[in-house]
């Protein structure tokens, strides 16, 4: 990738795994999954690249949970009904 000055392919691919996995892009992760192994990355790496992806994914669906159930609290505690 001639764009990218200073990461290398296999950053570049494990970011693309980790990427995919975020955004919930199974094509994405089949082709950067595929490209990180022919770029020399362990399978080791690649499962890290996943996790970390699963991390991201999960933060907004964490904040909105919290957000959701303090909404329902306070507006229980002022006496409205949800």
């Amino acid at each position: 990738m001639e764009q990218f000055k200073h990461l290398d392919s296999k950053t570049i691919e494990l970011a693309g795994i980790a990427a995919s996995i975020a955004g919930g892009c199974k094509p994405c992760l089949d082709y950067h999954f595929k490209k990180a192994l022919e770029v020399g990355c362990s399978a080791g790496e690649a499962e890290e690249a996943i996790e970390l992806g699963k991390m991201i994914k999960q933060r907004p669906i964490k904040d909105i949970y919290e957000q959701a159930e303090k909404l329902i609290v306070k507006n229980t505690k002022s006496g409205k009904k949800p």
